[in-house]
């Protein structure tokens, strides 16, 4: 594993954020035709600039000045329960690396401070969608599998 240095991103970070996460979908074969790949990059552009550092955090790993390692943490709170009587709760997602860069650790150091910076302001449930090359690395850092969870998406 290299240690490099993590970082958290901020608004002068949209355009990495935004190339890594458009690689993301590009991999995951999620840009399909029909898609509106500019209409996309620029909700993508004005949602990261309006949320960033507020209940969106992003943390990367810069090499030679680009960004090569990425995650994201949505913030946001449900009614309590008791699992979590204070309601704050974590999405993570973009935990990406770039191919040429993978194997290095770079998602893991991500994760850790993802889950550090949690413990310190509370935030007790975390959950993701997970891709098939990272369900090990989440694993290990103790997220659970569950089957019960269900989508609808709405067209209008």
């Amino acid at each position: 594993m290299i240690e490099c240095g993590v970082v958290q991103l901020d608004e002068k970070a949209v355009n990495d954020f935004l190339s890594l996460r458009i690689q993301l979908f590009e991999e995951l074969d999620e840009l399909h035709e029909d898609n509106n790949i500019f209409e996309l990059k620029a909700a993508t552009k004005q949602y990261y600039l309006a949320h960033i550092n507020k209940d969106l955090l992003s943390w990367g790993i810069y090499q030679n000045e680009k960004l090569v390692a990425l995650g994201s943490l949505c913030l946001f709170t449900r009614i309590p329960h008791s699992e979590n009587l204070s309601g704050l709760e974590g999405y993570v997602l973009n935990i990406y690396t770039y191919k040429l860069y993978r194997n290095h650790g770079f998602a893991n150091q991500i994760l850790d401070i993802m889950i550090a910076y949690c413990k310190v302001h509370g935030i007790k449930r975390l959950w993701l969608h997970n891709s098939e090359e990272g369900k090990r690395l989440y694993e290990q850092k103790g997220f659970k599998k569950k089957e019960n969870e269900m989508e609808l998406f709405l067209s209008f």
